[in-house]
């Protein structure tokens, strides 16, 4: 999925505006960015930089004193001359900026420009204890609509007037409702 420029310039713009760097150059390099479309077209907004063929990670003050670093297939470069240099000199290959500033994930017109990077999926880096807690909600989950359906059936043989129907689906849902609270 293209990003559209117009939503790159505007977050930029607003990152220049409203973010504070420790070293100048950053502002100045992203300014070339922001005024050179034939380049801004090739950026791609990503998280995990690092783990790009090329990419650039960007840092606010108030999240780093380390402004910029560049990653080229597992080297890193700090210097801002080479930095430019690299981007005005490949501007045809793509380059993956990262942007890390405080409470990014709040920001419309950062979310706007994300893309997921796709070097470095997140669902493919879970830890064990978050994985455990996607499975619990999805177990519990499940467990919640097979209650209400059988609540559903319960209803219906009661209308029925079907009491050995309404006795098996209790039990059943006493079965589900134990289920539930082992898992909480």
């Amino acid at each position: 999925m293209a990003i559209d420029i117009a939503d790159k310039k505007r977050f930029l713009t607003w990152l220049i505006t409203h973010e504070f760097f420790v070293r100048r150059e950053v502002s100045w390099i992203l300014n070339y960015l922001l005024t050179h479309e034939a380049i801004l077209k090739n950026v791609h907004f990503v998280e995990n930089a690092q783990h790009t063929p090329r990419g650039i990670s960007v840092r606010s003050s108030s999240v780093s004193d380390q402004s910029m670093t560049l990653y080229i297939d597992n080297r890193t470069y700090k210097d801002s001359d080479q930095i430019f240099h690299e981007i005005r000199f490949n501007w045809k290959n793509p380059l993956y900026l990262e942007c890390i500033f405080p409470e990014a994930w709040d920001n419309p017109l950062y979310v706007a420009v994300l893309e997921d990077n796709k070097f470095y999926k997140w669902n493919d880096h879970l830890d064990e204890a978050m994985v455990g807690r996607v499975d619990a909600y999805f177990k519990q989950n499940a467990l919640d609509n097979q209650i209400q359906q059988l609540y559903q059936e319960i209803d219906q043989a009661l209308e029925q007037g079907n009491q050995e129907q309404f006795l098996t689906l209790t039990q059943q849902v006493k079965e589900l409702l134990n289920q539930k609270e082992v898992l909480q």
